[in-house]
């Protein structure tokens, strides 16, 4: 059984290795079946150690660092291998970082996990997306601090949003989705529903992202319960998916 997603729009570089856990594989009972790999959601929390140690050695992640997710726009630069105690872990919604061999890592179960490589410096970068870190541009405030930290250019990004839930079924309230609107303009409306997707794209490239340097998951996690978790078609009582990006040891 696959456990994970590569995301090889990404990995073909040579520079990366990335991808996303699929919900299969592990050892949660429902509503959290089976590999759950987030501590946040009342599953018994031996189980999701079980799990993330499936996955850890399905994929050689080592030295994984992630922050408290709180729909954000905080970014966290990573300058040192080892995670912090858990009462350190920062609260916010991306992390970037220039160093070899450590994996970054956010958990979603609909939220669009974005991810960032600079092909030049080179950096990396992952971002949890959902409606309010995208109004706050958290994409690009990634971006942004990458150019300060690293000198990253966004012209020499590689961009790849995993799988989330699509316009097809994000139904949202009629004022969100004008605040959007109003906001970003109209395509990133799809009748009733909202497009995160188009927000991030056109974001992204307004802040000088190559067009053709972005890639789109055509996975709906609402769409595929079978592959991933759905907070909005499971009620929000599931388990998360970890995506994460890691620099390659220097040759």
């Amino acid at each position: 059984m696959n456990i994970y997603h590569p995301i090889q729009e990404l990995q073909a570089s040579g520079i990366v290795t990335a991808g996303i856990s699929l919900r299969g594989g592990g050892v949660s009972r429902a509503p959290y079946t089976s590999l759950n790999l987030g501590e946040h959601v009342n599953d018994d929390p031996n189980a999701v150690e079980t799990n993330r140690n499936i996955l850890f050695q399905e994929t050689g992640l080592v030295n994984l660092r992630s922050c408290r997710q709180i729909h954000s726009a905080s970014v966290v630069h990573i300058d040192k291998d080892a995670q912090p105690l858990a009462e350190h872990i920062p609260e916010a919604d991306a992390l970037i970082t220039a160093r070899h061999n450590v994996a970054l890592g956010i958990f979603t179960a609909d939220c669009i996990p974005i991810f960032v490589l600079d092909v030049e410096t080179p950096a990396i970068g992952i971002v949890h997306a959902g409606w309010r870190g995208t109004f706050a541009r958290i994409a690009v405030n990634a971006i942004t601090q990458m150019n300060t930290r690293f000198g990253t250019h966004p012209k020499n990004c590689q961009i790849h949003l995993g799988p989330s839930i699509q316009k097809c079924c994000y139904t949202v309230s009629s004022e969100l989705l004008t605040q959007f609107t109003e906001q970003f303009g109209s395509t990133v409306a799809y009748g009733t529903n909202l497009s995160l997707q188009t927000t991030n794209v056109n974001q992204l490239i307004e802040t000088g992202v190559l067009p053709d340097s972005i890639s789109v998951s055509e996975f709906c996690t609402a769409c595929r319960t079978d592959l991933f978790y759905s907070h909005r078609a499971e009620n929000g009582q599931t388990g998360r998916m970890l995506s994460y990006i890691r620099l390659n040891a220097k040759n």
